[in-house]
C-alpha cells in the first residue's frame, strides 16, 4: 500500500495559509517558547527518522524555492547550530493541534513522500 492511501491526521491547511501559519509559529519561538521536534520521513523508497527531539528553531514556506524549510538546533550550548531539512515541492500540508500548538504537521510532496513533524513543549 503506497502512502497515498493513508490520509493524514488533522485538518489540511490551503497554500495561501502555509507562509502565514509557519509566520505565526516562528514568532512564537522568536518570542521565547521553547518546542522540540522529531522529524520523520515516510516514502514508496525510503523511511524512518531524521531528527529525534532537538529544538525547533524555524519552519517556514519558501514559495519561490517551493519548499518548506525546518532548521532544527541552534539553541543554547548542547545545539548551537542550526541543522536544516528540507521539504521539497510541498503539495498538502496537515496540522494535527492541541491548545493552539501544533502537535504533528504532516508535508506531503508531489512525489507522496510525507515528512511528519511531531512537535512538543521542551522539556
Amino acid at each position: 500500500m503506497g502512502t497515498d492511501a493513508i490520509r493524514p491526521a488533522g485538518r489540511q491547511l490551503p497554500q495561501e495559509q502555509w507562509a502565514p501559519y509557519f509566520e505565526r509559529l516562528d514568532a512564537r519561538i522568536e518570542a521565547g517558547e521553547e518546542l522540540d521536534v522529531s522529524i520523520a520521513l515516510i516514502g514508496d523508497e525510503l523511511g524512518g527518522p531524521e531528527a529525534a527531539s532537538l529544538p525547533l528553531a524555524s519552519i517556514t514556506f519558501e514559495d519561490a524555492d517551493d519548499e518548506i524549510a525546518i532548521a532544527v538546533g541552534g539553541r543554547g550550548q548542547l545545539y548551537p547550530a542550526a541543522l536544516w531539512h528540507y521539504a521539497e515541492h510541498p503539495r498538502e500540508v496537515w496540522v494535527e493541534e492541541q491548545r493552539e500548538l501544533p502537535r504533528l504537521i504532516t508535508i506531503v510532496s508531489a512525489d507522496g513522500t510525507r515528512t511528519l513533524l511531531t512537535i512538543a513543549p521542551a522539556d
